[in-house]
């Protein structure tokens, strides 16, 4: 095979693997499981850090940045792990949800 200016070209026949869950994020919610909150917890709302919801996400936190911080509960190690590094997925929600709640109860 020559080296082409290290070019891709997909006419060589080269596969691409997509995993379907990236083993250090948490999956969607499993039936049946448990869902943790892993967000931050608000005296004036039914969400509280590490709270547990057999039944899903509660419908007034569907559609909302609430929603992304909602994590199986055998996903919780690997949910709190995200949480401390700088820049996951998480850890950008739950600063989003500290923003929102903050903006909301200041209107």
């Amino acid at each position: 095979m020559e080296d082409k200016d290290n070019k891709f070209d997909p006419s060589e026949g080269y596969e691409i693997f997509i995993p379907e869950e990236k083993a250090d994020e948490p999956a969607p919610d499993p039936v049946g499981e448990p869902l943790v909150y892993v967000g931050p917890g608000f005296r004036d709302s039914l969400l509280s850090t590490y709270g547990i919801f057999a039944d899903g996400v509660p419908e007034e936190f569907k559609g909302t940045v609430y929603e992304k911080l909602f994590v199986p509960a055998s996903k919780l190690d690997a949910a709190r792990a995200l949480l401390k590094q700088k820049g996951s997925y998480l850890s950008v929600f739950f600063a989003q949800a500290l923003k929102e709640h903050a903006e909301k109860k200041g209107a």
